[in-house]
């Protein structure tokens, strides 16, 4: 093995040090887990990257540096696949050396402080995944149907009956978009069920009881709280009321 080129063990101590997440904070994305196929098979799409090149002519290669130093866990960043080929680009002068230490050091930090605090990753994983995403637009959808929050002093029946009608149909939308999180599926259904279930109550009669509305916006609430703990979701303005004291 060449000196400029990472050990096994450096290479397992960059992936262990990263958590097998992207240090591109962009991107952030999980780089092993497990096929699809069938048996026991893994997938890893990870690799240790040099900061500064190992070899003369490749990205931020430094000729100040020994080859030790080039072999050195300081010199390396943890990545996927695809951001490993995108900062190597244009022999990386779009992503200097700073920028890739700076990377490194703030994943670190964020690794470090969820081990020593125990606390779970997934929320920040999954906020950067599709679903992740879909997951923040379900809140954004809440929050633009003041039917959940509103006062009832200002509440219009009919139009609160619509809104709710209309938020059934858009969960039934975004519930397509989900590929493989089962829990978010649920979630997403859970959240239609109490719009069917408010709507059950009420269209028979043209109007609803605010108890009733109450109910489900309690109900609908914990639901929200589920997705900011879960999904790492943004919530922003008046959804804040119903979320659980």
């Amino acid at each position: 093995m060449a000196a400029p080129d990472f050990s096994p063990e450096t290479i397992t101590l960059l992936a262990f040090r990263a958590c097998l997440i992207c240090n591109n904070p962009r991107c952030a994305t999980v780089t092993a887990g497990p096929s699809d196929a069938k048996g026991d098979l893994a997938i890893k799409l990870g690799e240790a990257a040099h900061i500064c090149a190992k070899r003369a002519g490749q990205a931020r290669y430094d000729d100040k540096m020994s080859d030790e130093q080039r072999a050195a866990p300081e010199n390396g960043i943890w990545l996927c696949a695809n951001c490993h080929t995108m900062v190597d680009k244009n022999c990386g002068l779009d992503f200097p050396k700073e920028v890739l230490l700076a990377w490194k050091r703030k994943h670190e930090e964020v690794i470090r402080s969820l081990l020593y605090t125990h606390r779970s990753p997934w929320p920040m994983i999954r906020k950067f995944t599709e679903e992740g995403q879909v997951a923040q637009e379900v809140v954004d959808v809440l929050e633009d149907h003041g039917a959940l929050y509103m006062d009832q002093n200002i509440e219009n029946p009919p139009h609160v009956l619509l809104s709710v009608e209309r938020l059934r149909s858009e969960f039934q939308n975004l519930s397509r978009k989900v590929n493989y999180d089962n829990q978010l599926k649920d979630l997403i259904k859970d959240l239609a069920t109490e719009c069917r279930v408010f709507m059950n109550f009420s269209s028979s009669r043209g109007r609803y009881d605010w108890h009733e509305l109450q109910t489900m916006r309690s109900r609908v609430g914990v639901l929200i709280l589920r997705l900011k703990e879960d999904y790492g979701c943004n919530i922003r303005g008046s959804l804040h009321q119903i979320l659980p004291r």
